[in-house]
């Protein structure tokens, strides 16, 4: 469990941080050379491991900041937004950008079955793999998709609509689609292929698993699938840590008494939480809490099976695991709407930062605009400036 101290140092530095970092234009050219100097390269060559609720490389604490690119292991073969997609040379200079100027030190991206031809072409996710050990950055490959996004139908279908909400007792277990493998196989040769590759943090199992669904001891069924899939993946990979890949924040099956439930069995390592509307809000940093901090754990807001993203910090305590937060985003359109997200995101940043986050990851970088939340690097949008502030307060810079 991580000492108060050292979490109140760090708040202390980045309020000190971000108070500085009070413009949203281009950054000046000493603020440039500051970052520059404040995010060095780093090799990637040992695996990220995990002691109570921090992450550790070398016996050192990892605590990290950065980005979601979510096609950005799309090839000539497979892309679900050929529009955004990056080339590898693209993909390695705005991974550059992100690390040498912002302190991004983690790319998360899916790793789907419609992105490896169902583990025989592994390709694109070669080339994220690349391009993050060339600039000093690790990955954070997710396996399947929960809402049914890029995969492996012709349309889009949540895997809580499976089947009458049976995907994470059975469907998991059969090929899905066009999908060559099961779910269970899939995850099973993806982590036996990259077993070796130190640039992986760790495996995602879904983005955003969510169901209804109970077992016969009235508990969500992700703590069976987690328990399952968990073993598969640890007994073909046993250097990298597991987490489920969940919003819990009021999303069903590991949110509230679930959450506590999924992310104490032994199969994973880490916990996971996106903060995003509806069941987040733009305006609170600590959507469930108060003033920006989390509730008591016994709160009875946090015995609810739709408890807020500020219980599933709060429940984090008594886990003893590292928790990121590997999705947040907020719609942005306009100049004067980007600089109002920047200070909410930032202030989410914060928020998690002080709740004892050892991992904190925007939603997401593009190249061109493709939807509402995404942030561009040649518009400098200054979001980005925020994440190098909380960067260099993790640093203690």
């Amino acid at each position: 469990m991580r000492s108060r101290g050292p979490v109140r140092a760090v708040v202390l530095v980045l309020g000190l941080v971000l108070t500085a970092c009070s413009t949203y234009g281009a950054p000046a050219p000493q603020a440039q050379a500051r970052a520059a100097a404040a995010f060095p390269r780093e090799a990637v060559d040992s695996f990220v491991t995990a002691s109570g609720r921090d992450f550790q490389v070398d016996g050192k604490a990892f605590r990290f900041v950065g980005v979601n690119i979510y096609d950005a292991a799309a090839t000539d073969r497979y892309s679900c937004h050929p529009a955004l997609r990056m080339s590898e040379a693209e993909l390695q200079d705005t991974l550059a950008t992100l690390h040498d100027r912002y302190g991004a030190t983690v790319l998360r991206f899916w790793a789907y079955q419609t992105y490896t031809a169902s583990g025989q072409d592994f390709a694109g996710v070669d080339q994220v793999v690349r391009a993050a050990k060339a600039v000093g950055m690790r990955v954070l490959p997710v396996l399947e998709d929960g809402p049914g996004d890029c995969t492996t139908l012709d349309h889009r279908q949540p895997k809580a609509d499976y089947q009458g909400d049976t995907w994470f007792t059975d469907g998991y277990r059969k090929p899905y689609g066009t999908a060559a493998l099961s779910f269970r196989d899939y995850a099973q040769v993806m982590a036996g292929h990259y077993r070796d590759e130190p640039a992986i943090l760790g495996w995602s199992l879904l983005n955003e698993a969510e169901t209804n669904a109970r077992d016969g001891a009235g508990r969500s069924v992700l703590v069976g699938f987690a328990r399952d899939v968990g073993a598969v993946v640890r007994a073909a990979d046993p250097h990298h840590l597991i987490t489920l890949g969940t919003q819990s924040n009021g999303a069903p099956g590991a949110s509230g008494p679930d959450f506590t439930a999924v992310y104490s069995v032994p199969e994973l390592d880490f916990a996971e939480v996106h903060d995003w509307e509806p069941f987040g809000d733009r305006k609170d940093p600590m959507p469930g809490g108060s003033g920006g901090k989390p509730p008591a754990a016994d709160d009875p807001a946090c015995a609810k099976p739709d408890a807020r993203i500020g219980c599933s910090f709060a429940l984090s305590v008594a886990l003893g695991k590292p928790l990121i937060v590997g999705e947040a985003g907020i719609d942005a359109t306009t100049e004067s709407e980007r600089r109002t997200r920047s200070a909410q995101l930032g202030a989410k940043m914060r928020a998690a930062v002080g709740a004892g986050a050892a991992g904190y990851l925007l939603w997401r970088v593009t190249k061109s605009y493709g939807d509402v939340n995404d942030i561009l690097l040649a518009d400098q949008d200054p979001v980005l400036d925020q994440l190098a502030a909380v960067a260099m307060a993790l640093r203690g810079t």
